[in-house]
């Protein structure tokens, strides 16, 4: 009896340690996220970090030639059935958005939101003309 009872409380304690939530610490650790080709000339990619209270996205932004259109994106947050969409992020180059070859890291973070219940991304261009036209693709689901 008593062994039989051992072995029970052992394999109770055992699932309960397998199926106990993450620390803050591990829910925090980055994951990657990139884009998937709405547009031929843009790429981007990077880190998130999600807590229970925030997300923040860090990465890089790549316009692969020169056409008339900058490189540029976007991300939409949502909990429930509020959301949060960010603005159109973008480099500039002489004072207008860059619309020649180059890959460069956003310094310190893209978008930071505290709706955290899924993410999206999305690429768009941006005409360098004196009043900025964006079209964007699709939203791309990050988590």
């Amino acid at each position: 009896m008593r062994r039989s009872l051992t072995a029970a409380t052992v394999a109770s304690f055992t699932t309960l340690a397998v199926i106990s939530p993450l620390t803050p610490a591990e829910a925090a650790a980055a994951r990657g996220w990139s884009t998937k080709a709405s547009f031929t000339n843009v790429k981007a990619g990077g880190t998130y970090a999600r807590t229970s209270a925030k997300v923040t996205f860090r990465g890089w932004l790549q316009d692969l030639k020169t056409n008339g259109s900058a490189a540029a994106l976007q991300f939409r947050t949502t909990e429930g059935s509020r959301r949060h969409t960010s603005k159109v992020y973008f480099f500039k180059a002489e004072g207008v958005p860059a619309d020649l070859p180059y890959k460069e890291a956003y310094r310190d973070h893209f978008f930071v939101s505290d709706y955290t219940g899924h993410a999206y991304v999305r690429e768009c261009g941006l005409t360098p003309k004196k009043k900025y036209t964006t079209e964007c693709g699709q939203w791309q689901k990050i988590f």
